[in-house]
Order: C-alpha cells, then structure tokens, then sequence
C-alpha cells in the first residue's frame, strides 16, 4: 500500500490484509452431534469372536404340540373319533388330551389309537370320565397333550424325536479411509483438536464416528445378504474384483424374520388394547416376563401421552419438588399382566438422516422388545440375547498401527511411521469385521405404534 496522509482510521488497517488480529475460537463444536447416534455398540456391548464369515446358533424345538380338528367322525359319547390337522406325528396313544370345547370344561380323555394319514391324524380318545362324562368335538377345535396315562405291566410308548432348529448371520466387511497430503500435515490452520492445530486429528476423529455409526446402523437395521463369501458366482460382487460382498442382519432384520412383527390397529394410537395386544404374543410364545423396549422419540411420545395421561386434567405422572427434594413419578416402566417392560428411548432411531418418519417410518415408529434376560441352554448355562460376533482381523498392528481384536488401524504412505511408499501423503485405514447374533429370537418382538 503506497504512503497516504491522514489519521490512522481502521478502515485504513483493515485494508491491509492479515494485519488485524482475528478473534477466532480455536474449539470445534459438535453441532452434528452424529456421535450421539453410535449408541448401538454400547448398547449391545458385547463381543464373541467367530472363526468363520458364517455363524450360527441352535434353539430347541417345543415339547408340546396342539392339534386343531379339522374333521369329526363321533361326538357326544365316552368314546369318539376325529381327523386333526398336524405337521408331525406327534400324538400317540397314551396320551391325555384336553380341548377348547365348551362341552369338555373339566373333563380329560385318553388317547386309544392313532393313525396317520397325509398331513393329518385320527385319534379314538376315550373320556376319563367313563358314560356319565361324554366326550364332544367339533371342527375348529383345538386339542392339548398334556400328560399320559398307562396301564399296569404296559408296553413303552411310541418314541417321539425332537430336532434342533438352526440360525445364522453372516459377518461384514467395514472400512474407513483418511488421506493427507505432505503440506497440509504440517500446516498449522486456526482451529484446534486436544490441543493440536492441525486437520488431522479433526479428521480422524470424524473417520471414526462414521465408521461406528455405520456399524451401529448395521446392526440395527442391516438385511442380510443371500450372497456369501463362499459363492463363486456371487450376486452381490465387487464391480472391479468379482469378489463376493456379505452383509449382516441387525435387530430388525432378526425380529421381522424370525420373531414377533405386529403392529396397532390403529397407527397414531396407544392404549390398554395394544399393550395386551403385545402381552398375548409374548404370552403366545413363552416369552421372558421381564421385556426393555427400544424406540424412537416419536413412538415415546405416544406411550408417554398414554401412561402420563398427558393432554387430560389428571395427570398422573408428575414430578414433585418438596422442601428441596425431588420426588419422582415419571413412568418409564410399567407392571401389567406379571410383564414387567422397561422404556428406552434410543437416539438412533430418531436420526434424521437416518430413520427420519419420512426415511424410515416403520423403523422410526416401532417398539423393539428384547427380553433383559440371559437365555438358558439346554444344561443350564447362559448366553446374552445380543451379542456381536467378530473375525480377527488379519491386518497386525506393528509401528504402523495397532488393532485390538475388534478394528484395526493402519498408515501407509511415506509419512508413515515407517515409511511404505514414495507417495508424500498419510494414508489411514480402519478395518473391521462384525456381525450381529440373537439368540432365542422368537422372543423378541418389534410392535409398531405409529
């Protein structure tokens, strides 16, 4: 700037450039708040190494049986005959067997004979009862085999064999990447992360956040792919290698395929008839008494509405500040029918770019259900309901990186630790390989309210 005459003014200092201080706050602010919606990992926050891109887990079938009549020969006598609808030859003779006939309240009858046809069954039952007790049927009719009876000095029963049914899921791939280059590592900008005033730290950070949100969106809402890494003519491939692509089933895909799916009648509506509506499907599948609820702001609300009588002038649920101290009436769990359900509100379904209403209304407006127990196994042991099963990654981890068996990290380029190429850039790759398992899924239960 050539030499003026004239007051010094700030115009005349603001024309020269960089020579006023800037007030800049150094701190980035987390307006995104993306790191929030990873609460997915935590909330499962359990890890079982897998040997195999494919795992699976097996559930004992029932015990029991109920037969429905689907055609009557007799009714209305001691002793009477008819045809029930069956999958398997499970009745058999000895059996004591009870029905929905109104007739029949009280009264029990023994199974006499048994015989099989395509599909179906004949049973000659006998009421326990003798002439004064006849036994009824009608089609529709449902049949129960509770128990058996024998007689003195008799044969064993026909032997019955039970199967295993088996689930699997299947791991996933995920990778995240950060470059820079040689002059932008080391040049200094305004802002600063830990203390440090250059992009990288920045950087990486937002790597990792994207990468466990992915994870955690995965998990969540992930389908499972029908391709695996075993296919030589995969469907689902990489364009360039030809090499076959998998991915994992999260909560949703796991309840909409093997669980509970039902939703209210009436979406936008909460009250006693979908509660029972819900209750009479665990009820339905000898599920745990003790359920927590995973959901979005928006179902939330429409519980809260309901349970906290909330638009109405009784107000039930309250909180009271008495002489300094707090008396808590907010309802977050709820004692009905010996169910005991537990409310939790999950960020990630409120995400809206995510599993916005408009994005993902289902997913947005459904209760996820997981039982908060442990399930048994056969001899007594126990395994959690949500757990995430892991490959070792095969990247070590070295001076140019680490890994703790879950993901792994690693840079290369030659600003590297150890330098690996001629390229004046750090090139940052993170590397994980998961998937996620429920265990005893017919016990779980996603009800959409809204």
């Amino acid at each position: 700037m050539p030499v003026t005459q004239g007051t010094v003014v700030k115009s005349f200092v603001s024309a020269i450039d960089f020579l006023d201080q800037r007030e800049i706050d150094p701190n980035i602010y987390d307006q995104s708040r993306d790191r929030a919606f990873t609460d997915i990992i935590k909330l499962v926050n359990r890890y079982k190494a897998t040997s195999m891109p494919t795992y699976h887990n097996f559930v004992n079938n029932d015990v029991y049986e109920v037969g429905t009549i689907s055609a009557v020969t007799s009714t209305g006598l001691a002793q009477i005959q008819f045809t029930i609808n069956t999958a398997s030859t499970f009745p058999r003779v000895g059996d004591l067997i009870k029905t929905s006939n109104t007739n029949n309240n009280g009264r029990q009858a023994r199974v006499q004979a048994v015989t099989f046809g395509s599909g179906t069954a004949t049973l000659t039952v006998r009421s326990v009862g003798g002439n004064s007790a006849p036994f009824f049927a009608t089609v529709a009719d449902t049949v129960s085999f509770g128990s058996n009876a024998f007689a003195e000095k008799s044969d064993a029963p026909t032997n019955r064999r039970y199967g295993v049914t088996k689930y699997l899921n299947k791991v996933q791939i995920f990778r995240e990447v950060d470059e820079i280059s040689d002059i932008q590592k080391v040049s200094k900008i305004e802002v600063q992360v830990n203390g440090d005033y250059h992009i990288l730290p920045y950087q990486h950070i937002q790597k990792v956040i994207k990468m466990q949100g992915d994870i955690s969106v995965q998990m969540f809402a992930g389908t499972q792919s029908t391709t695996d890494f075993a296919d030589s003519n995969p469907f689902l491939a990489d364009p360039t290698s030809g090499l076959p692509i998998t991915t994992t089933g999260g909560l949703d895909w796991y309840v909409t395929t093997y669980g509970i799916s039902d939703s209210a009648a009436v979406l936008g509506t909460f009250g006693f008839t979908e509660i029972d509506d819900m209750v009479d499907n665990w009820i339905a599948n000898k599920a745990p008494t003790s359920q927590m609820g995973f959901m979005g702001s928006r179902a939330y609300g429409l519980l809260s509405k309901f349970l906290k009588n909330l638009g109405s002038s009784g107000v039930t649920s309250v909180r009271l500040v008495i002489d300094g101290r707090t008396f808590d009436f907010e309802v977050e769990q709820l004692k009905y029918r010996g169910y005991t359900l537990d409310f939790i509100h999950i960020p990630l379904l409120d995400h809206p770019q995510l599993f916005s209403a408009t994005l993902s209304a289902d997913i947005n407006g459904s209760i996820y259900w997981v039982p908060k127990d442990q399930v048994e196994t056969v001899d007594n042991g126990r395994a959690p309901r949500l757990q995430i099963r892991n490959m070792a990654s095969p990247f070590g981890g070295g001076v140019n990186g680490f890994n703790n068996g879950i993901m792994a990290e690693w840079r290369t380029g030659a600003l590297a630790e150890i330098p690996t190429s001629s390229v004046a850039q750090l090139h940052t790759d993170w590397y994980s390989i998961q998937g996620l398992e429920c265990i005893a899924v017919k016990h779980f239960q996603k009800y959409r309210v809204i």
